[in-house]
């Protein structure tokens, strides 16, 4: 999700394409999730396989990417200025999505989604960003048991169902996953650069602002729509 590597020297465009194209599958959700709550379709998110599992694919890109980005932005050693402001960043944001979704959407509004999810567990991936076996392990047992039995460590439920709800676990085992995999170069993989892939590459390295700006655009959109139709 939000761009990990704020001053590095050297960007490798593999974690960009991922988190780009993270980005487009983001925006083709809330555009059914807008048509959706206008009438336009008829979709129910959290009953229909399809549909719940989409978003899950979704964060799970971000994660990976998160984890990616967070070793290679901090390689030789914690750029603790860089991170606090890239924190900083998550936390104003989240607490915005917050704050609109209470309002625009009373009945499913986000108390813990994907960027509040991010911002723990980049804080809770730190200690593992040069231990890559550890991570892999760490990992394999946080996302394995919720894969196989549907369990992870509890976090906290509120009565309403959010629109998006992402605890840190399983999830930060993604993020750990993606650490290991950059230990092992997995970024320095990927096709020859087109247009397609330079405009994934664009999308990823403004993710965080095209994630907060998409969703009032689409669902303004719908709305005139709806006025239009209606």
């Amino acid at each position: 999700m939000p761009d990990s590597l704020p001053n590095s020297k050297t960007r490798y465009p593999l974690v960009d394409y991922i988190r780009g194209f993270a980005i487009v599958l983001m925006i083709i959700f809330h555009g059914a999730f807008d048509l959706n709550h206008f009438g336009f379709v008829d979709i129910d998110f959290f009953k229909e396989k399809f549909w719940y599992a989409f978003p899950r694919v979704i964060v799970t890109l971000f994660m990976f990417t998160v984890g990616s980005g967070l070793t290679l932005a901090h390689s030789k050693q914690i750029r603790w200025s860089s991170f606090n402001k890239r924190l900083g960043k998550l936390v104003l944001c989240a607490l915005g999505i917050t704050i609109g979704t209470y309002f625009m959407f009373p009945k499913t509004w986000v108390y813990f989604g994907t960027l509040h999810s991010i911002a723990l567990c980049s804080v809770l991936a730190l200690p593992f960003l040069k231990h890559p076996k550890v991570s892999l392990t760490l990992g394999l047992v946080l996302v394995l048991p919720h894969l196989i039995m549907g369990k992870s460590i509890p976090w906290f439920l509120m009565a309403h169902k959010s629109m998006d709800y992402i605890p840190p676990f399983p999830w930060v085992g993604v993020v750990l996953f993606g650490v290991f995999a950059t230990h092992q170069g997995w970024h320095k993989l990927g096709p020859k650069q087109n247009f397609l892939l330079k405009a994934l590459e664009f999308l990823g390295r403004h993710s965080l602002v095209i994630y907060m700006i998409h969703q009032p655009i689409l669902f303004g959109l719908a709305s005139l729509l709806y006025k239009f139709t209606a």
